[in-house]
């Protein structure tokens, strides 16, 4: 399916996919995938790395194929939304965050945040408060704790626009003696909104969606 969209303005940085499954019944959207998209080059920012979409207006067109993403622990999976974090000087650098609860051996539970680069899990940070927010703590994970992910909606109007968004608990992976990894799967059949979103180096945003079928 290909996207395609116009885009120009001065200190372009990300632009971004954005893939959510539309709910029908429940007039909301499920966040199935973001992602960065790549240009040819980067250039580096105080120490930030952006893609480099040069200074003229161009046109961007990216080929989405219906596929999303899930964290494996080697048995079980997954589906989650793996958020964009850093950029990487090269595609392999970049890091991807999933959100979720951490579930400890002996029943002990807090919000928890996965970080993954090339496909693997490098980190797992806690959070000392039930919204997620607090200071960040690594968490050294033990055979046997698990991680439920937090899947992401999106409540609409009746004129399509968004009035609240919540999360609900996914699916589970449980540690073990190795580290968890992303998968790919097949989208369900539905219909999407996919779209890009645009941020320029001072984190303005804008974006535009179009609606596809997956058969």
């Amino acid at each position: 399916i290909l996207i395609s969209a116009n885009i120009s303005g001065d200190r372009i940085g990300y632009v971004k996919l954005f893939v959510g499954y539309l709910d029908e019944a429940s007039n909301s959207i499920y966040v199935a995938d973001m992602d960065y998209l790549e240009s040819p080059d980067t250039r580096e920012v105080d120490g930030v790395y952006y893609p480099d979409w040069g200074e003229s207006a161009f046109t961007l067109e990216f080929e989405w194929e219906p596929i999303v993403f899930a964290v494996s622990d080697g048995t079980e999976l997954a589906e989650a939304v793996f958020n964009p974090e850093a950029y990487g000087a090269v595609p392999e650098e970049a890091i991807y965050t999933v959100d979720g609860i951490y579930r400890y051996a002996d029943g002990d539970t807090r919000q928890a945040r996965l970080h993954f680069v090339d496909g693997v899990v490098t980190q797992v940070f806690g959070f000392t408060n039930a919204d997620g927010s607090g200071a960040p703590r690594e968490i050294v994970p033990q055979p046997g704790d698990q991680f439920t992910v937090l899947d992401k909606w999106m409540d609409l109007d009746e004129n399509g626009r968004v009035v609240q968004t919540a999360a609900q608990e996914g699916q589970t992976v449980t540690f073990g003696s190795q580290p968890f990894t992303w998968e790919e799967l097949d989208a369900a059949p539905g219909r999407y909104i996919v779209g890009f979103i645009v941020e320029d180096l001072d984190g303005a945003a804008q974006a535009a969606y179009e609606r596809v079928t997956v058969e």
